[in-house]
Order: structure tokens, then sequence, then C-alpha cells
């Protein structure tokens, strides 16, 4: 009996965690190019200082620029996921700050994510208060990001959602939801940028399965994310948040089970 049971856990991992990695979806998102200034998603960039008023940029760097004016071309298909995380590693990487370690001043940050457009919910960056950078490590950028409450939730799809029936149920991947913080490192994985070591962050919706044994979970723990370049692609890994065993009731089985298997899988994804 344990080991049949083990089996159909293990085999409702390999299936389910694949349609909720971040909000596993039917359809690839439909990411319309939406105008915008670039030239002032720059001049937002240059302007950034830290808590002390010092500038993260001393003088304009045209290899930046080109990078920047790339990943925000409307003419290349892109999840606003990619622009965010990567215009962060392009931030870390070229600013002429001579500190390892400092807090971004929350204003301008709020700005530059507003006229980026990196979010589609463009009120949600005014829930941030506070964005700390370290490059203790400069090839493996640190960044935490606090918010004004211990919970705020990031909707998808425009609040609706993402769905896909698969074992036996529809799996539905409805917000992020942060506490309090979320942080990440940031690192190149060839031309790819990769968010990675999450903390503070889960995905929050209707997932599980439906037949020999009846599973819901309703909390997701992502562990990484490779956007793969210019385009709506990315590698996600991903397991069961241990925040579901504080919330809902399971077998000690699934929470053992689940506490050791990372799924992968590559698939659209945006929020």
């Amino acid at each position: 009996m344990f080991n049949n049971f083990l089996f159909v856990v293990l085999v409702f991992l390999s299936f389910a965690v694949p349609s909720y990695a971040l909000g596993g979806k039917s359809e690839p998102v439909s990411l319309k190019p939406v105008e915008f200034d670039i030239n002032q998603v720059i001049e937002d960039v240059y302007a950034l200082v830290d808590s002390e008023n010092v500038k993260l940029f001393d003088q304009k760097n045209d290899e930046m620029d080109k990078k920047l004016i790339a990943l925000f071309d409307t003419s290349i298909l892109r999840s606003k996921l990619e622009q965010f995380y990567t215009m962060l590693y392009h931030i870390s990487r070229y600013t002429t700050i001579e500190k390892d370690e400092f807090h971004i001043d929350r204003d301008l940050t709020i700005k530059l994510l507003i006229s980026s457009r990196v979010f589609t919910d463009r009120e949600f960056p005014k829930n941030i208060s506070n964005v700390f950078l370290s490059r203790n490590n400069i090839e493996k950028p640190f960044y935490k990001v606090s918010f004004s409450s211990d919970r705020v939730e990031l909707g998808l799809n425009y609040g609706d959602g993402f769905g896909i029936s698969r074992v036996g149920m529809e799996q539905e991947a409805q917000a992020l939801v942060f506490y309090g913080s979320f942080s990440f490192k940031l690192r190149k994985k060839g031309e790819n940028v990769e968010a990675y070591d999450f903390d503070g962050v889960d995905l929050y919706g209707n997932f599980g399965s439906r037949g020999v044994v009846n599973v819901d979970i309703n909390y997701v723990a992502v562990k990484s994310v490779e956007f793969h370049r210019a385009s709506e692609m990315a590698l996600v890994k991903a397991k069961v948040s241990r925040k579901e065993f504080e919330i809902n009731k399971h077998t000690w089985l699934l929470g053992l089970v689940t506490r050791f298997v990372t799924d992968k899988s590559l698939q659209p994804l945006d929020w």
C-alpha cells in the first residue's frame, strides 16, 4: 500500500507540476506591443540614486543603452517578466556606484517600473517600500524587494488567471503572493538571464489531481526561471510550497515527497 501510494504521488507531481509552474496555460500569453518611450526608460535608469542620494550611474554607458533598447524592442515577442529581471540585471551589471550593498531610492524605482511597463498591473509597483541590491558577487547580484504590507498579491493574466485541464481537474493559476518581501539572485546562462533562489513568493491557485488519489494544492514555490532571450518561453523549476502544509491539511507522505521533488518545464509565461 505504501509503495502504491508513493507511486501515485510521484505520478501526480510529474504531471501536475508542469501545469502550474508559474501559471501553466494551454496557449501562449498574448503579448501585444505597447507604445511607450524607450528614451524615458533610459532616462529613468540613469536618474536612479541610492538612499544617500548617490547616483548609481556617473556617466552614460553606450553598451547598456543598446541592451535596454533591444530588451524593449516592441517588434519582438517577449514577456514582461523577462524585461523586468533582465533590466535589473543590467542595472546591477553596469552601475558605477562604489558600493557593494545599497538601497535604491523607492520613488525613482517606482517611476522606472511604471515607465518601463514591466508590470501588466501598472499600480502594482506602488506597493513597493524598499529595494536592496547586493553586488558582493558581481556575476550573481542579489535583490530584495520589500512591500508596504505583509501579503501582496499580483494577479496573473490581468486578474483572470491561467487554466488548463490536466490529471482529472482544471488547474488554475490565479496570482503571485508576496509575503512582505521577496528576494532572488540573477545570473547569465549563455545569452539568457536566470532568476533563482527565490524567497518570500508563491504561486497561488487551484491545483491537484483527481483519480486514484485526490489531491488539492493551493501554493506552489517557484525555484528558478531561466528566460529565453527574445522569446516568451522560459525554463521553470517549481515544487509544492511549504506554505501549503502550513495552511492546508495533507498526509505526512505528501509533505515528505514534495520536499524533495522539483519539476522542470519549458513554457510560455508572464504576469
